[in-house]
């Protein structure tokens, strides 16, 4: 057990963390997954992949702590009018994953829970299979120490050293790949990749393990009370191009209502990363919220164009996750940013002492 956990617990016991929570109250909580684990891949990559189990300890937390979950458009109006009081949470899925309908929404279900699906749609025409997860995934669980590409493709033929830096070799791929070619084009790399690592691909894929919603399941989930909301067509949004945001969020939304017949108005940022000219860009295109990874709670002062998210990880402790939608994270936050503000202060006043005593 870490310092930080002991710490947690001892202020659970002397009553912190209910303390924590009346103090926050008015803070809307926003809480971040990705897919659930299947069989092993939350060993491999912790932050995108879940266990149910784990999960599910997360949503007998919300209950025990009786924290009240609510839908995304629900949370976003009251937020606005200021109407939040009781530490309500949202649950949100990023990417789309087919885990998020067999593992997560039976979790969901059992505890009355809504949540929001933020679905890239490229892979609905493409082929369902997540290229880069998986290749991160193949690549971390090879035993080989070089990747040899031959007649692979042009843009990605050569060595790699998976010994010395395989997130090098990683970036380096993904990057060859998406500068030339569509994605189904990369889907049809996975295969002989997989042949060049030693890898099972058939068992890589076995179970739906990394694959992403088809238009059949989103359509079930949305029937099934799950607000199905964007996360652009291709999962990349242009820094400097108005034009090519406005292209994402329209296919994005198209290939969405076709499906739901919803308009969806929820976006959420790929990979959380926001450029200053996004949030004004998303207003023009009338998105009525933005969720990033940025950690934290949400207030009215708060833009509805950069609202925090807790990006949760199969790693963090439950006392680690009972802290945060406690508040008592964000309370250390802010006194952390307040000590800041007034260090460098403090520190000049230091130095300007010291002279005057020389």
């Amino acid at each position: 057990m870490t310092l930080q956990s002991i710490a947690l617990y001892a202020i659970r016991a002397i009553g912190g963390f209910s303390l924590a929570r009346a103090l926050t109250r008015r803070r809307l909580r926003i809480l971040c997954y990705h897919g659930f684990s299947v069989r092993d891949e939350f060993r491999i990559l912790p932050v995108m992949f879940m266990r149910a189990q784990t999960f599910e300890r997360r949503m007998k937390i919300l209950q025990r702590r009786r924290i009240p979950v609510i839908p995304l458009a629900e949370a976003v109006e009251r937020l606005e009018r200021r109407e939040i009081g009781n530490a309500e949470t949202v649950i949100t899925l990023d990417d789309g994953w087919r885990s998020n309908l067999t593992l997560g929404l039976p979790i969901l279900e059992k505890y009355g829970y809504s949540a929001c699906i933020y679905v890239a749609t490229e892979h609905l025409t493409a082929g369902c299979e997540a290229f880069n997860v998986a290749l991160n995934y193949m690549i971390r669980t090879s035993e080989s120490e070089t990747l040899n590409l031959s007649g692979v493709h042009e843009s990605v033929d050569g060595s790699y050293d998976l010994r010395a830096n395989p997130q090098e070799a990683l970036e380096k791929l993904i990057r060859a790949t998406e500068r030339i070619l569509s994605l189904r084009e990369r889907q049809l790399l996975l295969r002989p990749i997989a042949a060049a690592l030693q890898v099972d691909y058939d068992d890589v894929f076995r179970d739906g393990r990394f694959t992403l919603l088809n238009a059949n399941e989103i359509r079930d989930l949305a029937a099934r009370g799950v607000e199905i909301e964007l996360h652009t067509h291709t999962h990349r949004l242009s820094d400097d191009r108005f034009d090519a945001v406005s292209w994402e969020l329209e296919q994005n939304s198209l290939s969405l209502k076709s499906i739901t017949g919803k308009e969806p108005r929820h976006f959420c940022y790929p990979s959380g990363i926001v450029r200053p000219n996004h949030p004004g860009w998303l207003r023009r295109l009338k998105i009525k919220s933005a969720t990033t990874c940025e950690p934290g709670l949400n207030d009215h002062r708060v833009s509805p164009m950069v609202l925090r998210r807790y990006l949760d990880s199969e790693e963090t402790p439950d006392i680690v996750f009972e802290a945060e939608i406690c508040g008592v994270r964000e309370l250390v936050r802010g006194l952390r940013t307040q000590a800041l503000r007034y260090l460098p202060g403090l520190r000049s006043n230091d130095l300007h002492s010291d002279k005057s005593r020389g």
